[in-house]
């Protein structure tokens, strides 16, 4: 077993400060598993006056709530809504505060996922994931969350060990903030059926490091057991179980690691790139949503990626707001041999702050490319080998703790297969952070 540490890195990006505290937020993918401060209460002085004391000394806690409600217009399995939701409570412990460890941070998080039946991805199936909430598997409560963090060097190293999400520090190159209600911003399709994320979180290593201010070098250690075939078994998800699979390993392992590079233009036109590689190891068979198992077993899968934002308008280039106008692109490769989906391509923008005076408010638009393999024993499909998603969205921050998305997607060949019309589905998110 080899890891192989690009550099030691982390200071865990995607930091936004609070009062007397930080605290490290998760990607769009999930929202309110990063521990923010609590809003929808503090309408309370005593409410927002205790939390804030509990804060100074080192005690972080965050509830959210985002419920979704669809409606597929035409296309798809069949025409009809649904209603999703995902209820997420999370504690984060400052050691430092609380034990007089410097760089230390204990974080725990719960969820609770429920849908209606029919459920999103019987709406619509689709193997990229066009409902980003929706688990593909039913139903969840679980602990998703339980990792302990060190930082060390100066913070310039640190070190994560525990059940985590990790796309909490790889890919997503729009940062942290919530945009589509896809998960066309967050990690190329070839990566879907592998990557230990939301519903299928799992014990990990995560090593990152920053040698310089514009360079993050990331390298990870999952435990892979999500697409473990054993004896013809169907493999279960990594979320809903505890550390022991990680440390009675039958060798099923995914690697993770990335190297990313960040610059500011004259005029506060910021980007990065991010260039990077993952690999799983042992006996798996892949099980996507809505799509029958690949009828090969393969000891290996690997795959590369590649992504860039870049800020190419930006109203107010000597503040450090996250107001203008972003372009991104994420490309991803994997061997057809053994992984449903050869290549992916996705480009798109976003808008923040579109409107004067609606400064938390954005807008944007994407689109997505899927080219899956044409091994019939690695992806069934009727033909169509292909899947194309368009979105569109507009986000309005209704509140600082409450945002109302209304978004529209068009998903054509949803998992590839010709025989499945073109699905128009719009989706009105609202989430709330108590």
């Amino acid at each position: 077993m080899t890891v192989s540490i690009l550099a030691l890195s982390v200071i865990l990006a995607q930091v936004q400060p609070l009062p007397q505290t930080e605290t490290t937020l998760l990607p769009a993918t999930h929202p309110g598993q990063g521990v923010e401060p609590s809003a929808a209460l503090d309408v309370f002085d005593w409410m927002r006056g205790g939390r804030e004391d509990v804060a100074s000394h080192g005690i972080l806690f965050n509830v959210n709530l985002t419920v979704d409600s669809g409606y597929n217009v035409t296309g798809g399995t069949q025409a009809g809504g649904y209603v999703s939701g995902l209820l997420t409570a999370t504690l984060q412990l400052d050691t430092e505060k609380l034990l007089g460890l410097k760089g230390g941070r204990f974080q725990v998080g719960w969820q609770t996922y429920c849908e209606t039946n029919p459920g999103p991805y019987t709406v619509v199936p689709d193997y990229w994931g066009y409902e980003s909430i929706a688990s593909g598997i039913g139903d969840l409560n679980q602990v998703s969350i339980c990792y302990y963090e060190q930082k060390l060097l100066d913070d310039r190293l640190a070190v994560r060990f525990g059940k985590q999400d990790s796309l909490d520090v790889f890919l997503n190159p729009l940062g942290a903030s919530a945009y589509f209600i896809s998960n066309l911003d967050t990690y190329p399709a070839t990566m879907v059926a592998y990557t230990p994320t939301y519903p299928d979180q799992a014990m990990g290593l995560v090593l990152v490091g920053k040698p310089t201010d514009w360079l993050d070098l990331k390298t990870s250690w999952f435990d892979g057991t999500n697409v473990y075939t054993a004896n013809g078994e169907v493999p279960r998800s990594t979320g809903s179980v505890g550390p022991g699979s990680f440390f009675d390993n039958p060798g099923s392992w995914f690697f993770m690691s990335e190297a990313d590079v960040k610059w500011t233009c004259e005029g506060g036109l910021d980007g990065t790139l991010g260039v990077g590689g993952w690999w799983q190891t042992g006996p798996s068979t892949v099980v996507a949503v809505n799509t029958p198992p690949n009828q090969q077993v393969s000891d290996f899968a690997s795959g590369w990626y590649a992504q860039v934002a870049q800020r190419i308008f930006n109203p107010d280039p000597n503040s450090k707001t996250q107001r203008g106008l972003i372009v991104y692109s994420q490309f991803g490769s994997g061997d057809p041999s053994t992984n449903p989906v050869q290549w992916s391509l996705v480009t798109g923008f976003v808008f923040n702050g579109p409107l004067p005076g609606r400064d938390s408010d954005s807008v944007g638009f994407s689109a997505g490319y899927a080219s899956f393999s044409d091994d019939p024993d690695i992806y069934v499909g009727n033909g169509g080998l292909y899947a194309l998603t368009l979105e569109a969205y507009y986000s309005i921050a209704v509140t600082n703790w409450m945002s109302i998305q209304p978004d529209i997607q068009m998903n054509i060949t949803p998992l590839g297969d010709s025989e499945l019309p073109a699905a128009v589905t719009g989706i009105l998110r609202v989430s709330i952070n108590f």
